[in-house]
């Protein structure tokens, strides 16, 4: 990773924490899928902060023109 400037940092941070988000998902489906209520309810909370931080992470990355 040869990420140097401020966006291009951000970009790679998001990027990673999408694919993490996503494999998050993808363990709450398997002990959704598994009967164990438990650990889906823990990956749950895991997933919702992942989001919040990608959110975060994604907001820095909107131009203003884009949003105008």
């Amino acid at each position: 990773m040869d990420a140097i400037a401020g966006e291009e940092h951000v970009t790679a941070l998001a990027e990673r924490y999408a694919a993490y988000a996503q494999h998050v998902r993808e363990a709450i489906a398997s002990a959704d899928n598994l009967g164990d209520a438990d650990t889906a309810d823990l990956y749950t909370e895991i997933s919702r902060t992942v989001d919040k931080r990608l959110w975060f992470l994604e907001a820095h990355l909107v131009k203003k023109s884009d949003v105008a």
